[in-house]
């Protein structure tokens, strides 16, 4: 399975209208291309300088070529998103991470509500096969370990041109090389992991002291999952 985010910043001065119409078209997308699963729209709660997210997956690659060249795609969603559309309503994100992926199994990732956090890794390059998939082990076991989280999954950023050299066009920032999804019940349950003692928890708050330094950059975000009846109601 495919799993895939679409992040997107607003820039200033842009009519509501216009952003509120791109998450209505992301938030059908699944009702007009059956190959779209697992979407949903969040806005951004976090510091960072994002505003919406959306997330969905594909069971397959062949189902995500099937949605990149159906027609609602190229007449509704790119309306929004394309630099030469006149009805553009988003900038390139200065996190680097407009577009980022990786496949997994199984859904593991699903939620129907709650609050999503979303983690950026950079891992070095030069890093231990051994590092990195011990990495991978305990960061995709942590809702085992930490009573507050509800979902932990980590893979590979298979979109973009994650492990290439040097930093992301325009935005300085380094490639993300991989994911880490978090789910949590509340905000509340987010915050009491965030700043609580687990071991993760005092990684996150310097990752140079994990596993030999194998994590070398890192950005969050966070949303509010959009549940069926809210998904309605914004319809």
């Amino acid at each position: 399975m495919l799993r895939r985010f679409e992040i997107y910043s607003v820039p200033s001065g842009r009519t509501s209208d216009g952003v509120r119409a791109l998450a209505r078209a992301c938030r059908r997308c699944g009702q007009h291309i059956p190959e779209v699963t697992h979407s949903r729209v969040g806005w951004n709660l976090s510091d960072a300088p994002v505003q919406l997210v959306w997330e969905h997956a594909f069971a397959s690659p062949e189902a995500y070529q099937r949605y990149m060249v159906h027609p609602y795609h190229a007449a509704v969603l790119d309306r929004y998103l394309l630099h030469d559309s006149p009805e553009r309503v988003v900038t390139d994100n200065v996190l680097g991470a407009g577009l980022v992926g990786y496949t997994h199994p199984d859904a593991a990732f699903a939620m129907t509500g709650g609050i999503r956090r979303l983690v950026l890794l950079r891992v070095d390059r030069q890093a231990a096969s051994s590092d990195i998939d011990r990495m991978e082990e305990v960061l995709g076991q942590a809702s085992t370990a930490i009573d507050e989280m509800t979902v932990s999954v980590v893979g590979a950023n298979t979109l973009g041109p994650a492990w290439f050299d040097g930093v992301t066009p325009f935005t300085g920032r380094p490639r993300w090389t991989h994911l880490w999804e978090q789910g949590f019940v509340d905000t509340d349950g987010l915050d009491a992991y965030r700043h609580g003692p687990s071991e993760l928890a005092t990684a996150e708050r310097g990752w140079d002291r994990f596993l030999n330094g194998v994590i070398h950059d890192a950005v969050s975000l966070h949303y509010e999952i959009e549940t069926e009846e809210s998904q309605v109601l914004q319809e």
